[in-house]
């Protein structure tokens, strides 16, 4: 059965992600993505957070999570509302992030290929700072998330690989000294395009991106219990294999453009 575009743009999830930080979205955003405020909000609770955390796993396509979804379940006990989104073209990772975080297209925050320039209009990073509050990005060295958002008046920290992004963001959540922590991983997309997205090493690479999203999601539940955390496993485009085997994106296709995106809201306790 042929896969159909996703319908709710992925550029609605900033303005989403300022409502619940009582934010002022940025000046360029989307209109946020009402479907998924009232699901998260719909046991009763408000929709009000004082922390967000973004863990960011490259290139996780709709129809990958649908496949090997028993992978995810231990993730959806978290964050247990999926929210669908047809990421932006061409989707590449640094136009994707762009988008994502700035809530705009890529012909208005300047990135339309695979290239990772300053982006220089306004995004939630400068929305949170406006607001007196303390954002940050863990990432790979040189990677998009390390590299488009440079310049801000916050904290960046740049590591070798996925295992010491992720020590890091521990770290820093133990610390509990910021109210936006983005954590940016990438080993499902290197191992996809050296092999193929159904490959045992592409599948272990997902079992990482699982496992590293419960370490973070347990720890915020241990040491931000003085919070209400927005928790996010937030994908920035898909994959397909091409005819000579190996993974790829950037095509205007389903398997491309659709994602999956889990949320919950872990609650202050204890």
């Amino acid at each position: 059965m042929k896969q159909e575009f996703f319908k709710q743009p992925m550029t609605s999830l900033c303005a989403t992600l300022c409502s619940f930080a009582d934010v002022s979205a940025p000046q360029f955003a989307a209109p946020l993505c009402e479907e998924l405020k009232d699901r998260l909000t719909e046991s009763g609770g408000t929709a009000k957070t004082d922390r967000i955390l973004m863990y960011n796993p490259d290139a996780v396509a709709d129809y990958i999570y649908d496949r090997y979804r028993d992978k995810f379940l231990p993730c959806e006990k978290i964050a247990p509302v999926r929210q669908r989104f047809l990421t932006v073209y061409p989707p590449k990772t640094p136009v994707c992030f762009a988008s994502m975080y700035t809530g705009a297209q890529p012909e208005k925050h300047g990135i339309t290929k695979y290239e990772k320039p300053v982006v220089e209009i306004d995004s939630i990073f400068d929305a949170f700072i406006r607001a007196g509050k303390k954002p940050c990005i863990v990432s790979v060295k040189d990677q998009s998330m390390d590299k488009i958002f440079r310049g801000r008046d916050m904290a960046y920290f740049s590591e070798k690989y996925d295992d010491e992004v992720v020590e890091r963001a521990l770290e820093l959540i133990e610390k509990d000294e910021y109210d936006l922590l983005c954590v940016y991983n990438q080993r499902y997309d290197d191992s996809m395009h050296r092999t193929h997205p159904n490959s045992k090493r592409s599948l272990n690479a997902l079992d990482c991106y699982a496992s590293s999203f419960v370490k973070l999601g347990e720890k915020v539940n241990t040491c931000w219990k003085n919070h209400d955390t927005l928790i996010g496993f937030a994908p920035d485009h898909g994959v397909h294999r091409m005819l000579i085997g190996l993974g790829n994106h950037g095509s205007n296709i389903p398997e491309d453009m659709n994602i999956s995106h889990l949320y919950g809201i872990i609650r202050k306790h204890g």
